[in-house]
């Protein structure tokens, strides 16, 4: 069975302004940030409460749209992670472990496997994008999902670059 579909941004954005595409992730950024501090108020306020717990909602929320539409994510994320390109299975796997990454964080697990896995889960999806961006591949992020499409770009490099920096700082400093 083929599961390449063709997810290229051309043929599936409607017209609007560029900014325009980002609004969704906007809002749930915001949501995050929100959530975190939320919860920090909760907790006792600290640069690393405050790493743990936006990383925590980030994968969190990240998976669950993710979750949505297992297939379609799958679809989309094989166009241009590297393992999903030679293990199309992958995208099935990569929200669960975005999701059991997010609720260690949320629980304060501060754990050196922890900092590790997620800084070598975030770099090969920053390789992947990096490398679409290099070829001007013109795809949607699939780091939503298929609820909310995003073209891929260098904010969707950026997303995860913060996440492999932040869980860096935490392997280095915690």
């Amino acid at each position: 069975m083929n599961h390449k579909h063709n997810h290229k941004v051309e043929e599936q954005l409607p017209i609007a302004k560029p900014w325009t595409n980002w609004i969704p992730l906007m809002i749930v950024f915001g949501y995050i940030f929100l959530l975190t501090f939320v919860t920090m108020s909760l907790s006792v306020w600290s640069l690393q409460s405050f790493l743990s717990f936006s990383m925590g909602y980030f994968f969190v929320v990240f998976s669950m749209f993710k979750m949505i539409n297992l297939k379609g994510f799958a679809e989309g994320y094989s166009q241009y992670d590297l393992i999903s390109k030679k293990w199309y299975g992958w995208g099935y796997v990569y929200p669960f472990l975005e999701l059991c990454i997010g609720i260690l964080y949320l629980g304060l697990v501060n754990e050196t496997w922890l900092h590790i896995t997620t800084i070598i889960a975030s770099a090969i999806v920053v390789i992947g994008v990096s490398i679409e961006l290099k070829k001007h591949g013109k795809f949607y992020c699939a780091c939503l999902g298929t609820v909310l499409k995003v073209p891929l770009t260098k904010v969707s490099l950026a997303e995860y670059l913060v996440m492999a920096g932040m869980a860096l700082y935490m392997l280095i400093y915690y």
